[in-house]
């Protein structure tokens, strides 16, 4: 299990089963980056080329999955995209900050995933845990995927995963939608109903969820007679948590100043501790001649006890430190099975991952002053716990924002802060220290107008943090997004392939096998016929998918009560999203 040459990719495991499509995907991150958090909805619509979709395609892909996905993640921890882009607006709905209480964070990393069968309505679940944050971060991680059938009663093992999903909607600020946070409450009882296929080797499966309130806190079981450790964080008061339980041999695997930080009576109960090899992020020849990916960094989160004969393996999120095993919010998943599935020497041995690693010795290193780009992250997260909204209005053909906040920004000696909008760099304006925000963008287009704002805190010594803050918006119009979408099809070519894309991501897959075994993964079939058969496919989707026509309606909307500057609409379009549109209101009223 886990081989360093065995890697997979959250697009690969969120891709629906042939026949079935998407209805509703949850997903909980510490840190996102605004292209990463659109990937899934690229995995969702089975684009064949996610990683390099163009902006038609990545707006298509969005557009036709936003309302079934909802992402989850620490407040203030939206890097800033290199490139700022109006397309990054279009993910306002689907992203929600949390901000825990106290000191602590939000640092569960699960992708939950529902889908549907076309022709029958069989429901699936997957639950993917990983440890891994939804970046383009290049660290070795670890991931699990479990699939899952619902059944008639509910287990009481699934519980602490329930109680952590209905928690999600109540701790994020701007608040959910009403349809948003019953489509995860309708979730969280199907969970309660689900029967988990488990990996090969595995007899029992449980759930431990850290940190949330009215769950009580996990007391989990490190004693035994062999144990192997992976986390690239360690603080005594957490390490002692896993080797006051150690009546055996201990093996560690980190980072070299995590094991230096450590005291040396906790140092010394290690037996063996190991750090990455410098080689183990060199990719084989043939990859770097494609550009493959090169992995450096240790991420994974990996916890594996034996005792009486079993062993016991814990993979998720939480990093042995204090944090990590008593305040944040955090999840475990417990795997009971065999020694040879999931022992410690099933991942040291030579089918396991020794192979990128190498042994390491112990220093302990004096105690460190604080870092300052520390100190500035933190401030930035404090920040983040004082809600913000922005106000809409329109002046004439032009919109203003304006951004307030109910508290005052910390005053912290050498230390500056400014704002602005996300989609324009050249509104940045500076927010007075101790203050409250009360800053007014004016002269915008409607496609410039963002609940995404970007805070920078700069210090003395010319260093500075940024994150995306996502602000309550107050006076919103459903135009906003459409005028996000419409300006970037100029053409009655863009607007043909627009059309087809949305159309062919509300379609049913077809397989002929599992992708990675060699098969066909769908995308083929889909792909090749983007261009034709509209008409066909606009009367499939007012009978299968009308909310295909829903998200479209917008659009068209748009363009024509702009009086199609661009000259977009094909000849005779508007003739026949009449004669659809007239169809479907039709239907709907006969099976009422």
């Amino acid at each position: 299990m886990l081989p360093p040459d065995s890697r997979t990719t959250l697009l690969k495991r969120l891709q629906p089963p042939a026949g079935y499509f998407v209805s509703q995907v949850v997903g909980t991150t510490f840190t996102l980056d605004l292209d990463s958090a659109m990937l899934p909805s690229l995995a969702l619509s089975r684009s064949a080329a996610a990683d390099s979709a163009d902006r038609l395609e990545t707006i298509a892909a969005v557009q036709a999955s936003i309302g079934e996905i909802n992402i989850f993640h620490q407040s203030g921890l939206i890097k800033v995209p290199p490139n700022r882009s109006r397309l990054h607006t279009l993910m306002e709905p689907a992203l929600h900050a949390v901000r825990p209480s106290g000191s602590f964070v939000f640092h569960p990393k699960i992708w939950l995933a529902r889908y549907e069968n076309f022709d029958t309505a069989d429901v699936k679940l997957r639950l993917i845990v990983l440890s891994r944050n939804l970046t383009r971060d290049r660290s070795w991680d670890v991931a699990l995927t479990l699939d899952g059938q619902i059944e008639s009663t509910r287990r009481p093992q699934n519980k602490p995963l329930v109680d952590f999903l209905r928690y999600l909607p109540t701790t994020v600020t701007p608040t959910l939608s009403a349809d948003r946070g019953a489509n995860i409450d309708a979730l969280a009882e199907e969970v309660h109903r689900t029967l988990w296929e488990p990996p090969p080797g595995s007899k029992d499966l449980t759930f431990h969820i850290f940190g949330v309130p009215k769950i009580p806190r996990p007391k989990i079981d490190f004693s035994g007679y062999k144990h192997l450790l992976v986390s690239p964080f360690l603080t005594d008061d957490g390490f002692e948590t896993i080797a006051d339980d150690a009546k055996g041999s201990l093996t560690v695997v980190s980072r070299q100043e995590a094991l230096d930080g450590l005291s040396k009576e906790n140092a010394d109960w290690i037996d063996d501790a190991y750090v990455l090899s410098p080689t183990a992020g060199i990719p084989a020849d043939e990859e770097e001649s494609t550009g493959g990916p090169v992995l450096s960094g240790l991420h994974a989160k990996l916890y594996c006890v034996e005792r009486a004969k079993l062993a016991h393996l814990f993979i998720g999120s939480a990093n042995a430190t204090r944090n990590g095993l008593g305040g944040n919010v955090e999840i475990l998943v417990e795997l009971t099975g065999s020694v040879s599935a999931f022992g410690v020497d099933t991942f040291l041995g030579k089918d396991g991952f020794t192979s990128i690693l190498q042994p390491t010795t112990i220093e302990q290193a004096g105690a460190k002053d604080e870092d300052t780009q520390v100190a500035l992250d933190g401030f930035l997260r404090r920040i983040a716990s004082l809600p913000m909204r922005s106000e809409l209005s329109q002046s004439d053909e032009t919109y203003r924002l304006h951004l307030t906040s109910d508290d005052s920004i910390p005053a912290t000696p050498g230390v500056s802060l400014t704002v602005s909008l996300l989609t324009d760099k050249s509104t940045t304006t500076s927010v007075p220290s101790g203050a409250s925000v009360d800053v007014t963008f004016g002269g915008l287009a409607l496609s410039d107008v963002t609940a995404f704002v970007v805070l920078t805190a700069s210090n003395n010594d010319g260093q500075s943090s940024s994150a995306v803050f996502k602000c309550e918006l107050i006076n919103d119009i459903p135009a906003r997004m459409h005028s996000i979408i419409t300006r970037e099809i100029n053409s009655p070519d863009a607007f043909r392939r627009f059309l087809s894309l949305l159309l062919a991501f509300g379609a049913p897959a077809e397989s002929d096998g599992d992708p990675e075994d060699g098969g066909s993964d769908g995308h083929a079939g889909r792909w090749d016929a983007l261009e034709s058969g509209l008409f066909e496919q606009l009367l499939r989707a007012a009978s299968h998918s009308p909310e295909t026509l829903d998200q479209l309606s917008g659009v068209v909307t748009s363009i024509i009560e702009n009086d199609d500057p661009h000259g977009v609409l094909p000849e005779g379009f508007r003739d026949l999203w009449i004669a659809i549109a007239t169809a479907s209101i039709m239907e709907a009223k006969a099976n009422v």
